[in-house]
C-alpha cells in the first residue's frame, strides 16, 4: 500500500473516533439516548466470556472486539468468517471461498482458536464437520493476544468466543423468511421470555433452516439447527439453565486447491474459471449432525462472593468425500498420458468418517470485596475437556479434469469398505487452573493480574509412541488508569501456551515401511501492548487504539521438500502491529470502523530447511487492511424507519511466506436497505456490490484461493 494511502486510512479512522465523540456529548446533552445495552446496537460494556469476570471493558488492558447481534443480522452474515469480515486485527475467510470450515488468523498468529461461552470448542471431524451458526450468537468477543490465562491453551494471535442465545426476561418472538441468489432460501425464528407471572422461569427456542447453492457448480449447501433453553430463577441469588441443540447440515465441497497458473498467473489457455467444481457431483459430500446438551448455572454465597459453572457435552458425527488439485502439475509438467497438460489437472480423492464425543466444563468462584479505597475482584477457577475421536481416512490419484471443460463421471467411486482399514482413535484430556485479581485503586487505577496452570494429555490409541503431555504456566499482568472523559490508557504483558500434536509419516524418500514418529514442542507466544481506551460514560461510544509487538516461538512451517514430509518446528514470528477502531449505537447511525497494520516476519529459525524463509513476511498476512460499516437512519416524507447501510472492505497485498509471489490487495463494497415499520420488518443486503472477482490467498506450496463473490439476499421478518 503507498504511504498515502495509509495515512489517509489512520486519517480517516481518527476523523471518525473525533467525530464520534462529539456527537456523542450532543446526544448526551439533548437526553435522547439511554446507557449503553449489551444487546443493542453496535456497542457493549461487558464481554464476560472474554474477562471470566464482570469487569466493564475499559478496565481490561486488552483490545477486545464485540460483535453484537444487531451487527450480524445487519450485516447478514451467514457464517463466522463473514461476521469477523469487520472486526480489527482479523485475518478473516483465509482461504477464500471454502466451506470445510470457519478459517481466521489473528494478529499474523496461526489459525485461531474459538471458545463457545467461554469454553473451548475443538475442532470436531477432519475439518470440522458441522459448523458454527452465527444466528444462534448474542454477540462474538475478539480477543486479540495472547489469551491463555482465559482462554486456556491456543495459539499467540488471540481467541474469538461465541456467546449463545439465553433466555431474556422481557418477551421476544421473531420470525424472518430470506431468499437470495444462488437459490439460497432460509427460514429463522427467535422466541424468548417467561413461562409464568412471576418470572422465575424463562425460555428460549432458536431455530433454523436453510439451503441453496454457491458460487461454485454443483457445491449446494442444507442446514438445520434448533436450540432450545430453560432457565430457572427461583430467588435473585440462583440461577439454573438448561440448554440443548441440534445441528445437521449437508454440502458439497466449495474447496479445490487451485494452481497459480490460471488463477494469479497467466495460463496458456486463460484463467482458471471461478465456478469450477474440482470433485464428482455424484460422489462429493460434506457435513454432518451435532448433539449438544448442558447446563450453567449461578449461586450467590452472600454479598461477596458468587459460584458459577457449566458443563457441555458434544456428539458429533461427520462425513467428508471430496477431491483436490495436484496443483503441482497443471502446465508444462511431463506426465504418462495423453491429455494436454495445459487444460487438464490431476486430482487426488480423499474421504473421512468421523465421530466425536467433547465433554467440557468450568468451575468459578468469584468475590467482590473492598479495604478503604482498594477494590479486589478475585476469580479463582478450574475447567477441563476431555474428547474422543474416531476416524477412517482414505485417499488415492483420482482421474484427470480439464478445468475448462469439464467432464464428469470418469471416477469410479471407490469401496470403502475395502479401502478404510481400522479407524484412527483419539483421546485427549484438557485441565487449566487459574488464578485473577482485579484490583481497583481509589476508581482510577486499576491492576489486573493472572495466573494459570494448565495440562494437557493427547495420544492416538494403540499407538503409545503417539502420546503427547505437556503443561505450561501463563501470565498476564496489566494497568488501566481511568482518567476522566472515559478514556483509559493502559499497558500488558500476556503470555499463551498451546501444544502440538505428535505425528508419524512414512519416508517417501526410502523403502522402509517403517513409520517415523515426529515430535513437537508447544507453541509459546509472548506480548507486549500498549492502548488507550475511550469509552464516555452513559454514551453509546466505543474507540480504541492498540500497538503490539507479539513474539512466537516454535511455529510450524510446511516442509519444502511438499506435503508428503510432516511439517517443520523451530522458527520464531515476531509480529509488531497497530489497531484502531470505533463503534456506536445513536438515535440515527450506527458504525463500525477500523484500521489494522500488521508486520509480521520470521526471525528466528533453528531448523536448517527453515533458512530460505528467514526474514520474510508471514504467509497471507496484509501489512495495511481497513474497513468500515455505516447504516444510517432516515424518514421518507415523515414516514420513519428506512436504514441504508454501507461497508468498504480493504485488504492489502499479502505474500506466499517466501516473498516470491504476491496476492494483490483487493477492495469490496457490501450494502444494506431496510424498512420497519410496527411488527414487520423487509431488508436487502448485498455483498460485494460490484461481483469482484479476485483472489484471496497464494501459499508457498503452490495452490491459491478465490473469494467471494457477490451474494444478495432479502428478508421479511415479523415480530410478535
Amino acid at each position: 500500500m503507498h504511504s498515502s494511502t495509509t495515512k489517509t486510512l489512520i486519517g480517516l479512522t481518527i476523523s471518525i473516533i473525533l467525530s464520534a465523540a462529539a456527537f456523542a456529548q450532543e446526544e448526551q446533552t439533548m437526553k435522547t439516548i439511554k446507557a449503553v445495552d449489551a444487546s443493542t446496537g453496535y456497542v457493549t460494556e461487558v464481554a464476560r466470556g472474554a474477562t471470566k469476570s464482570d469487569v466493564p471493558l475499559i478496565e481490561v488492558p486488552q483490545a477486545i472486539t464485540v460483535i453484537t447481534a444487531d451487527q450480524i443480522k445487519d450485516q447478514n452474515a451467514s457464517n463466522l468468517q463473514e461476521a469477523l469480515r469487520y472486526a480489527p486485527g482479523v485475518r478473516a475467510e483465509v482461504y477464500g471461498v471454502d466451506n470445510r470450515g470457519d478459517w481466521f488468523s489473528l494478529r499474523g498468529g496461526s489459525e485461531g482458536s474459538t471458545l463457545l461461552d467461554g469454553l473451548r470448542l475443538p475442532l470436531t471431524g477432519f475439518y470440522g464437520v458441522v459448523r458454527v451458526e452465527p444466528f444462534a450468537f448474542e454477540s462474538i468477543e475478539v480477543l486479540r493476544g495472547p489469551s491463555s490465562v482465559i482462554a486456556g491453551q491456543n495459539g499467540p494471535g488471540g481467541t474469538v468466543n461465541l456467546v449463545s442465545k439465553r433466555p431474556q426476561s422481557v418477551a421476544s418472538r421473531e420470525v424472518s423468511v430470506q431468499v437470495g441468489n444462488y437459490s439460497r432460501r432460509q427460514l429463522a425464528a427467535d422466541f424468548t421470555g417467561p413461562l409464568n407471572e412471576s418470572g422465575t422461569f424463562l425460555y428460549r427456542l432458536v431455530g433454523l433452516a436453510s439451503e441453496g447453492d454457491t458460487q461454485i457448480k454443483y457445491a449446494d449447501e442444507e442446514r438445520q439447527y434448533i436450540a432450545p433453553s430453560l432457565t430457572w430463577r427461583p430467588t435473585d441469588a440462583t440461577s439454573l439453565t438448561l440448554f440443548g441443540e441440534y445441528q445437521k447440515d449437508r454440502s458439497m465441497n466449495t474447496n479445490a486447491f487451485l494452481p497459480w497458473v490460471g488463477t494469479i498467473l497467466p495460463a496458456p489457455n486463460g484463467p482458471v474459471p471461478t465456478d469450477l467444481f474440482i470433485g464428482e457431483p455424484d460422489w462429493d459430500t460434506y457435513g454432518g449432525t451435532r448433539i449438544r446438551v448442558g447446563f450453567s448455572f449461578e449461586q450467590a454465597l452472600g454479598d461477596q462472593w458468587k459460584l458459577r459453572g457449566q458443563v457441555r457435552h458434544d456428539d458429533v458425527e461427520g462425513t467428508m468425500h471430496t477431491m483436490y488439485a495436484a496443483f503441482f502439475n497443471f502446465v508444462d509438467t511431463p506426465r504418462d498420458f495423453e491429455y494436454d497438460v495445459d487444460r487438464n489437472v490431476s486430482r487426488y480423492w480423499y474421504a473421512t468418517e468421523d465421530t466425536g464425543k467433547i465433554t467440557n466444563g468450568e468451575l468459578l468462584l468469584q468475590g467482590d470485596f473492598e479495604f478503604g479505597a482498594i477494590r479486589h475482584q478475585v476469580v479463582v477457577g478450574v475447567d477441563g475437556l476431555h474428547a474422543k475421536m474416531a476416524q477412517y481416512y482414505a485417499q488415492d490419484l483420482a482421474t484427470d479434469l480439464d478445468v475448462y471443460t469439464p467432464v464428469y463421471g470418469t471416477f469410479p467411486a471407490p469401496d470403502f469398505n475395502t479401502l478404510y482399514g481400522a479407524p484412527v482413535k483419539n483421546e485427549q484430556t484438557l485441565i487449566g487452573v487459574l488464578l485473577q485479581d482485579q484490583i481497583k485503586i481509589a476508581d482510577r487505577y486499576v491492576i489486573v493480574a493472572s495466573l494459570r496452570r494448565d495440562s494437557s494429555d493427547s495420544e492416538q490409541i494403540d499407538a503409545p509412541l503417539t502420546r503427547n503431555k505437556e503443561s505450561a504456566w501463563t501470565k498476564r499482568l496489566g494497568f488501566v488508569y481511568l482518567a476522566n472523559g472515559g478514556i483509559a490508557p493502559y499497558a500488558s504483558y500476556s503470555e499463551s501456551f498451546e501444544p502440538v500434536a505428535n505425528t508419524t509419516f512414512d519416508d517417501p524418500s526410502t523403502l522402509d515401511t517403517e513409520s517415523i514418529l515426529v515430535s513437537y514442542k508447544p507453541t509459546r507466544g509472548k506480548q507486549i501492548e500498549v492502548g488507550v481506551k475511550y469509552v464516555p460514560e452513559n454514551s453509546n461510544v466505543s474507540a480504541g487504539a492498540a500497538a503490539y509487538r507479539l513474539k512466537e516461538a516454535n511455529r510450524l512451517s510446511p516442509h519444502p521438500l511438499g506435503d508428503a514430509f510432516p511439517s517443520l518446528q523451530g522458527g520464531e514470528v515476531t509480529v509488531e502491529g497497530l489497531e484502531l477502531e470505533t463503534s456506536l449505537h445513536f438515535s440515527a447511525l450506527d458504525l463500525t470502523a477500523n484500521y489494522t497494520y500488521t508486520n509480521g516476519k520470521q526471525t528466528k529459525s533453528s531448523n536448517p530447511l527453515l533458512e530460505a524463509t528467514l526474514g520474510k513476511k508471514i504467509t497471507s498476512v496484509a501489512k495495511h487492511s481497513a474497513s468500515l460499516w455505516a447504516v444510517n437512519n432516515f424518514k421518507i416524507a415523515d414516514v420513519t424507519g428506512f436504514r441504508a447501510g454501507l461497508g468498504v472492505r480493504y485488504v492489502g497485498e499479502t505474500w506466499d511466506g517466501t516473498d516470491t509471489l504476491a496476492t494483490p490487495a483487493n477492495t469490496l463494497y457490501d450494502a444494506l436497505l431496510s424498512y420497519d415499520a410496527n411488527k414487520w420488518g423487509i431488508a436487502l443486503n448485498v455483498i460485494n456490490i460490484a461481483d469482484k472477482d479476485y483472489v484471496a490467498i497464494c501459499l508457498t506450496r503452490g495452490d491459491c484461493w478465490f473469494g467471494s463473490r457477490r451474494e444478495i439476499a432479502g428478508t421479511v421478518s415479523y415480530k410478535f
